[in-house]
């Protein structure tokens, strides 16, 4: 009797907590320790490796010499660029896709592709890469080790930018190397238990892949920032745009965790920033309405970084074609930029140089005057995209709360509000407006200075979002429903039939003799219970006839698809001025 009421529960919690559950939750337990053992390595590498060079320029009675350091690195950041290096195919917001080095830039962008590699689209599909295989054809360990040495070199040299867009990359590789079939490492079928560890081991479902590959970045992210739950959210909303996946969210934040308890077991300060504030913020209109103040300048400088980005990635790429004289531009920029902040504000290389986590203390703690920061701000933004877009490897979530801190910095002596009370807030709104992660902009305030800055954090926040929409730093997965590209150069488009199309066959509309292009799909549209219904069909009948109201998939060479679509519009156009005319004897008669 008391066996069968203990087996109950038992047998309950089995069900609930089932076996593909209790496996995922030891594998991201298991890549948390993995991605902090090599995050925490990297971090501290860079941080010492950075104060030595700093350090050692500053003795020098030639400050300019620290361009030499920086000229090493951008060499040695090539180097690793070039070094058996893969394509990874980026799609942005409007369906283009962007052939991206594996290791060059911001490593946020190529996360991003490599999480949705396994993901069933078509163009897998015609690639016959499939599921996980998909990402499995692409490096894993490899990647993180260069991605490892890349950062050490930009951002160890004195290069400007943050560590978490790097950390990510190196994150998600390493999730994915730890499950990638290794068959040199093949066991044969006698191995016995070895062999079915193996086989429980092993992820062949994409869902499971990517469930890893979250729990990869949020360690990274919460090695780096000490704060477990934005990091965890950080990696869901960064992949998923404000739609958190609660299911990931978990395990997710079990690799997070993992990752925070080991920081604090070897540091006992697991947080990114070491300062302990002690003024609390004030509930006053005044108060209130300088933090609206705020987040509206946060928010057009974020706009205004955005699109410069945009422009200094087009103008490096385009205008300095030789990859290693593009590094080497870049990295002379930044060092110009910080020597010239230097001489303006009579403060240290690491202003501008570097992560930045000191200027931004000193700020936190009103350490600098609004001139100061001013000129920190906009030296700090010129050699952040000097560095970044050049092709260095840095990240850009540690700027974005730069900026937003520095104008803080600026605000707080001209208003007298403490500049604690200020900052705090400030993070909360750059992280909103530039790295459009509002979940994680409010959390990681919270985790990291307490939870008297959740209403500042909400407001500040609220103001940003609304002004900067979709605006953001990295560009995102989304696409349009009307076009979207296979692979660079090659596009599908979806081409609602046009009126002159209407009645005609496939074979009638000649699209591929005109245009040397595939139709390889229509979309047709009918009436079921009054409702409009649409029904996809692929390899279409080549004599069925097209009507108003469907739609064609086309396939083909983005060349010859404009072709396609200017002689729509010019055929519409003489319809147009065709139905002008007769309307016009109409009403004479």
């Amino acid at each position: 009797m008391t066996a069968s009421r203990l087996s109950r529960p038992i047998s309950a919690f089995t069900r609930n907590f089932n076996a593909h559950e209790r496996r995922l939750v030891v594998q991201v337990a298991v890549i948390g320790l993995v991605v902090w053992a090599v995050t925490f390595t990297l971090k501290t590498s860079v941080h010492w490796l950075f104060d030595t060079i700093i350090a050692g320029v500053e003795r020098l009675p030639v400050l300019a010499l620290v361009l030499v350091p920086l000229t090493l690195g951008a060499l040695g950041t090539t180097v690793v660029v070039l070094f058996h290096y893969r394509t990874i195919h980026y799609r942005d917001r409007e369906g283009i896709v962007h052939p991206l080095n594996d290791v060059e830039g911001d490593g946020l962008e190529r996360a991003i592709a490599l999480y949705f590699a396994s993901e069933p689209v078509m163009e897998q599909v015609l690639l016959g890469k499939v599921g996980v295989d998909a990402r499995w054809d692409l490096p894993t360990f490899s990647l993180a080790a260069r991605k490892f040495l890349a950062t050490l070199f930009t951002l160890g040299s004195g290069g400007s930018g943050g560590l978490e867009a790097s950390v990510t990359l190196v994150g998600e590789s390493l999730a994915a190397g730890v499950f990638k079939p290794r068959p040199q490492f093949h066991l044969p079928a006698e191995a016995g238990y070895l062999d079915r560890l193996r086989k429980w081991w092993r992820i062949d479902d994409p869902d499971d892949l990517q469930t890893a590959q979250l729990a990869g970045v949020a360690a990274a992210v919460a090695t780096l920032l000490g704060t477990p739950f934005a990091a965890a959210f950080f990696a869901i909303e960064v992949m998923y745009r404000r739609r958190p996946i609660i299911e990931k969210l978990l395990f997710a934040l079990i690799a997070a965790l993992v990752a925070y308890f080991m920081t604090n077991l070897v540091t006992g300060h697991p947080l990114l920033f070491r300062i302990t504030i002690t003024t609390r913020p004030v509930f006053t209109v005044r108060y209130y309405g300088v933090l609206i103040g705020m987040a509206v300048i946060i928010s057009v400088i974020s706009i205004l970084f955005t699109r410069l980005r945009a422009l200094s990635e087009h103008w490096f790429h385009t205008w300095i074609g030789n990859v290693w004289v593009r590094h080497l531009t870049g990295a002379l920029l930044t060092g110009v930029a910080a020597l010239i902040a230097v001489q303006l504000t009579g403060r240290d290389l690491a202003l501008v140089l570097g992560t930045g986590d000191s200027a931004i203390e000193a700020a936190t703690l009103g350490q600098l005057t609004a001139g100061v920061a001013i000129v920190a701000l906009v030296a700090k933004l010129v050699a952040t995209l000097a560095t970044i877009t050049s092709g260095g490897s840095a990240g850009l979530l540690i700027p974005s709360i730069y900026f937003g801190t520095m104008v803080a910095a600026v605000l707080a002596p001209i208003t007298g509000i403490p500049a604690s009370i200020l900052v705090v807030p400030a993070m909360t709104a750059s992280l909103g407006a530039l790295v459009n992660v509002p979940l994680a902009a409010v959390l990681f305030t919270v985790e990291a200075f307490g939870s008297q800055f959740m209403i500042p954090g909400l407001v500040v926040l609220l103001v940003s979002i609304l002004l900067v929409h979709d605006n953001n730093i990295y560009r995102t997965q989304r696409e349009t429903y009307d076009a979207r590209q296979v692979l660079p150069g090659y596009s599908v488009r979806r081409i609602p039939v046009p009126r002159e199309w209407a009645g005609k066959t496939l074979v009638d509309l000649r699209v591929r003799n005109r245009f040397d292009l595939n139709v390889i799909g229509i979309i047709e549209t009918f009436t079921e219970n009054g409702q409009v219904r649409y029904q996809a069909r692929f390899n279409p009948p080549p004599g069925r006839p097209v009507e108003l109201g469907d739609t064609l998939i086309v396939l083909g060479e983005d060349s010859k698809l404009d072709r396609l679509m200017a002689d729509l519009v010019a055929a519409r156009a003489r319809t147009g001025k065709t139905a002008n005319v007769e309307d016009s004897a109409d009403r004479n008669g």
